[in-house]
């Protein structure tokens, strides 16, 4: 037994735990790396309306993924009705591709893999 190294989304089982650490992810990168403190009444739509390369806006393609993340998070936990990503595989990659794309604009490397170790 060990813990899963993987830093992809797809490592989390559950689709609220999947949506609420992808959310929590992406606003950790636009607040700690895009310098988009957490404001109040300031929500991951409003952070990518903000978020700035070279003093350009982020790629619109980029934009219309993350957008896409964000309204099935909102509609996963807001609408009572809605209770499962509708393309959980899907969803993993555009998050995964956004994630990699959001930190090649910021030239941040990917999170190293911890090892385990037990002695």
């Amino acid at each position: 037994m060990g813990a899963d190294n993987s830093t992809s989304a797809a490592r989390y089982v559950n689709d609220f735990e999947l949506i609420i650490r992808a959310s929590k992810d992406l606003e950790h990168m636009f607040e700690t790396t895009f310098g988009l403190p957490d404001i109040k009444d300031s929500g991951l739509h409003d952070k990518i309306s903000a978020a700035r390369v070279n003093d350009q806006p982020l790629p619109p393609d980029l934009v219309r993924r993350l957008r896409k993340i964000v309204t099935i998070r909102n509609k996963l936990v807001h609408d009572h009705d809605f209770n499962a990503i509708p393309d959980r595989a899907t969803f993993i990659k555009e998050y995964d591709d956004a994630m990699a794309e959001l930190r090649r604009l910021a030239n941040v490397r990917e999170p190293a893999v911890s090892a385990c170790c037990m002695m």
